[in-house]
């Protein structure tokens, strides 16, 4: 049995076996399923608990040829959670036409790992401190992307109310701006020979490369580039 390893592409999963029953045109339901929950097991991070359930595998398959092998070709979700339907080829060995059946199956894969849960309201625009959360191991099949850890969120703040109780995800998160709107900023113009700075005021949130609207001491609306803490570059 192995594994091939690729990026963006079909990762194969392979067993070779012999076909059984009295013409010997089948293979056993058995083998299919430890082909599949390879393939599981070997695409899922091992830190990831996982429970398999396989929804429609029958006890045997007509394959019409005596030695073949398993192959995972195809996967129907990117995520591997929840109902995920499997295309696994039985390809014919030693003949020349390399025969190949395909055998569909659905398989019901729920996950489970500890993951960050608010303890209370939490406002948007807020940087998350480890009083607000807690880790609780819980059922993830249908939560997508969880947090697991503070660390994950560093340099990050909230762009949504969060609820008590309710485990945090990655979409509830955006880079935290350098330039906040209100905040005091210094406006550089800068032209072939000269470079002048100026004092004004974000209009907008900023983060590092952002073109954001501010004004300066005289309140008109400029576009500038954030390039730093404060800092702001006007664009033409």
């Amino acid at each position: 049995m192995k594994r091939v390893a690729s990026s963006g592409k079909i990762l194969f999963l392979s067993l070779t076996i012999a076909a059984s029953g009295a013409f010997a045109q089948t293979v056993s339901g058995s083998a299919v399923r430890d082909v599949i929950a390879s393939y599981i097991k070997n695409t899922l991070p091992h830190s990831l608990e996982t429970s398999i359930e396989f929804e429609d595998l029958r006890p045997s398959y007509n394959v019409g040829y005596k030695k073949c092998r398993l192959v995972v070709s195809s996967v129907n979700s990117v995520r591997m959670k929840g109902l995920v339907t499997f295309l696994v080829r039985a390809h014919a060995i030693g003949l020349e036409k390399g025969f190949t059946q395909v055998i569909p199956v659905t398989v019901k894969i729920r996950t489970f790992q500890k993951v960050l849960v608010s303890t209370q309201t939490i406002d948007p625009r807020s940087v998350i401190s480890r009083d607000e959360v807690t880790t609780v191991r819980t059922e993830t099949t249908d939560i997508n992307n969880p947090v697991s850890s503070l660390g994950q969120l560093e340099g990050k703040w909230t762009t949504q109310w969060i609820q008590s109780g309710k485990p945090l995800t990655f979409s509830m998160f955006a880079r935290k701006p350098l330039i906040k709107q209100g905040e005091a900023v210094t406006i550089i113009y800068k032209t072939k020979n000269i470079t002048v700075s100026d004092e004004g005021s974000a209009l907008e949130d900023g983060r590092l490369g952002d073109v954001i609207n501010v004004a300066n001491e005289y309140r008109q609306s400029l576009r500038a580039k954030v390039i730093g803490k404060g800092e702001v570059l006007l664009v033409n």
